[in-house]
């Protein structure tokens, strides 16, 4: 069992994060998506209550997370793999999936804002099958990060990946395919 994850508004968020970014890792089954920026308090308050979207692309067992928050972010993409997740896996189940968000302030790693939102469980479950699959392949990091430049090379925005994801969802509710 993972150990927790403890994450407050105020404090230090103490894991290793690149300089100024996005990140998306798992945590006890659940996606977290990092946003390390330098941050007004407009942005802060357009990250705590702008509208979410989430979507998922794949292409050559590359899985893309697609992902917009209303007067924050717009469409924005991260690769993941189940091979750089540790002993992770995915949360499967009937319910709802948590995806936790943080926004932490680049300058001094404080957390300025936190928030769940969820995704609907065929969403959860495309996921999950996703990433069960990339588990069950060989790994080879050298290969995984040409595939992922190539693929940037097709769709180099990821407003190209969401007309060919799998799913979209805005507010927890799936978005009917274009």
């Amino acid at each position: 069992m993972s150990d927790i994850m403890k994450l407050t508004v105020g404090e230090r968020f103490d894991h290793n994060l690149p300089d100024e970014g996005m990140s998306v890792i798992l945590v006890n089954g659940t996606p977290m998506l990092t946003f390390n920026f330098s941050l007004n308090r407009q942005q802060i308050d357009a990250f705590l209550n702008g509208s979410c979207s989430f979507g998922l692309f794949t292409e050559n067992d590359a899985l893309f997370f697609l992902f917009k928050i209303d007067n924050f972010l717009e469409w924005s993409d991260l690769a993941f793999t189940i091979h750089l997740a540790g002993d992770e896996t995915v949360a499967t189940g009937p319910g709802y999936l948590p995806f936790n968000l943080v926004l932490i302030d680049s300058a001094t790693s404080i957390i300025k804002g936190l928030r769940v939102v969820t995704t609907t469980p065929e969403f959860g479950a495309i996921l999950a099958d996703i990433t069960e699959q990339q588990a069950k392949q060989p790994f080879d990091t050298i290969a995984y990060y040409k595939t992922i430049g190539d693929i940037y090379e097709k769709y180099p925005s990821a407003s190209d990946m969401l007309i060919k994801a799998l799913i979209v969802e805005e507010g927890g509710i799936t978005l009917p395919k274009h």
